[in-house]
């Protein structure tokens, strides 16, 4: 009995200690940690989000970054980039949906470039199909892009963060990982299953005695990019999409804050919180209050 009130005890404390922390430097200006000794891996980052993170990472001067893509030119061209700033860019073609790739591209950065300190989980594929219509073919690639991979790309390189203990993790979810679309029943719960594999990895590493490797979960809205091409919603006007070099600031942002969840934009708290309070009827109605239920009606993005 006394072990249980101590416990409460310990927990409450806990708590108005975070959230009068989480106060505190969301006034004051926040520390931002020195990058210039890490190694990035970002995957899908030849175009879209993830070659907008690549640049800025590149602003802050690391170490080190390497692209993961399946298209060489694109990888060639983020690379371009990335080196006119000053940083030294490896591109590599790695397809996240081959286990067997992945491992065999750890592995060569291992062992040419160094261990990897700060790993960027980006690649995704979306088809915008209801659950009936999609084939088994994009329903199983769907999970090896926007899921497994980041099982692989963890395996192959959280063991030399362990072992040096500093490292940071970004998975680029969605506000889709917290809540549920029509039409995009795949992409949803590959999302969905990100968010499980975040908080379980916040569990199992907060479990190691001054562990100082981070974890950086994104959760952007829709993005104006080819990829959510003609995804549309009545509030568009009110909440319009994110641009992609605003995601990829706000997550710059994140590794370098040490931000364990970052939902973009912040308005999407409020309604994520309302909505998961909410009884299911009334968030279909609210669904279709807002045009939610259409959004992918129009929907031609890039699958890949």
């Amino acid at each position: 009995m006394i072990k249980c009130l101590l416990d409460f005890s310990l927990f409450f404390y806990t708590l108005f200690r975070i959230i009068v922390r989480s106060a505190f430097f969301f006034v004051l200006p926040k520390t931002v940690k020195d990058i210039g000794d890490d190694v990035i891996v970002i995957t899908g980052g030849g175009k879209g989000i993830g070659k907008a993170i690549a640049l800025q990472f590149a602003k802050y001067h690391p170490s080190h970054i390497v692209l993961w893509g399946r298209t060489e030119a694109n990888l060639q061209s983020t690379a371009k980039h990335v080196r006119e700033c000053g940083v030294k860019c490896t591109p590599m073609v790695c397809d996240v949906s081959q286990k067997d790739m992945i491992y065999k591209c750890a592995k060569d950065i291992q062992s040419t470039i160094g261990e990897v300190s700060i790993l960027v989980n980006n690649a995704g594929v979306v088809y915008g199909q209801s659950i009936l219509e999609s084939s088994e073919e994009n329903i199983e690639n769907t999970f090896q892009v926007n899921t497994l991979s980041h099982f692989w790309t963890m395996k192959s390189f959280l063991p030399g963060m362990m072992n040096k203990n500093r490292g940071h993790i970004v998975e680029i979810s969605s506000v889709l990982g917290l809540m549920g679309l029509r039409d995009a029943a795949d992409y949803c719960s590959s999302k969905f299953a990100v968010t499980g594999l975040t908080e379980s990895l916040y569990d199992e590493l907060g479990c190691i005695p001054n562990n100082n490797i981070h974890i950086t979960s994104i959760h952007p809205y829709m993005v104006a990019n080819d990829m959510f091409s003609g995804l549309r919603t009545r509030l568009s006007w009110l909440i319009p999409p994110l641009a992609e070099e605003y995601v990829a600031k706000r997550t710059v942002e994140g590794v370098l804050t040490n931000r364990n969840k970052v939902i973009l934009p912040r308005a999407m708290y409020l309604i994520i919180l309302i909505t998961s309070l909410m009884p299911i009827k009334v968030q279909q109605l609210m669904v279709k209050l807002t045009g939610a239920d259409q959004a992918m009606a129009n929907f031609h993005g890039n699958q890949r």
